[in-house]
């Protein structure tokens, strides 16, 4: 990581002596897909389980329901 002079700041801005841009932002169209697939990744890079068998309401609403049981150490009646 480079080292950087702070000219001025605030709560709202920074400002440094330098700054240099790590990527470079694809400037054209970008498909649904790509854009989806992209915030996937970037979502498994923050250390995210991806579950792509999770497609439908029903069964998101089950992972959830699982999840919520472990988490709290109990389980829901049928009717919860």
């Amino acid at each position: 990581m480079s080292e950087y002079k702070t000219i001025a700041e605030s709560t709202n801005f920074i400002v440094l002596d330098k700054y240099t841009k790590d990527y470079k932002v694809n400037e054209s169209y970008q498909s649904e897909y790509d854009l989806e697939r992209e915030f996937i990744q970037d979502l498994q890079n923050q250390g995210y389980d991806y579950a792509p068998d999770l497609n439908t309401p029903e069964k998101l609403l089950a992972n959830v329901r699982a999840a919520l049981q472990a988490l709290n150490n109990m389980q829901f009646s049928d009717g919860e």
